[in-house]
């Protein structure tokens, strides 16, 4: 009963910890071989990425278990990747399967809604890069403004 105990105590942490590693590694490695990202949502690292810096700054105001701290950390970066590959593996807008397309044009068409800005969907990659000091400026001035 030791050892059960004693491989939970480290082993179930050592698996939440790797998990952003192990889930999404494939998928990178997919859309690299490929060298194509298409069918892959750019929502996907936005989700995440938002959600895990999150986290991190919850951890600050609520201590919780630094695992998940640790997991929230490697899973913005693994995000991070995620979105460089797939930027820099997106397929170009034009002819598919001899027909031509341009990616999310159905969707503004069919008189459903649009981002404001085409938020997420911009044709470089910079703004991706720019939003993250953004969105982690706001985390940072919240949690300044909850110590004063």
């Amino acid at each position: 009963m030791y050892l059960v105990s004693l491989a939970l105590e480290y082993g179930a942490p050592f698996f939440l910890i790797t998990s952003p590693v192990t889930s999404y590694a494939d998928q990178i490695l997919s859309i690299h071989r490929n060298r194509s990202s298409a069918g892959f949502s750019l929502d996907i690292p936005l989700i995440m990425l938002v959600a895990s810096i999150l986290k991190v700054f919850f951890w600050f105001g609520d201590n919780y278990s630094f695992t998940l701290l640790v997991q929230a950390v490697i899973m913005i970066g693994v995000q991070m990747v995620m979105l460089k590959v797939a930027l820099d593996n997106r397929p170009a807008p034009g002819v598919k399967n001899s027909l031509e397309h341009v990616p999310f044009s159905s969707v503004g068409n069919g008189g459903g809604l649009t981002r404001p800005y085409d938020f997420w969907q911009w044709k470089s990659a910079k703004p991706y890069v720019l939003q993250m000091p953004f969105k982690l400026s706001i985390c940072v001035g919240n949690l300044l403004c909850r110590r004063c």
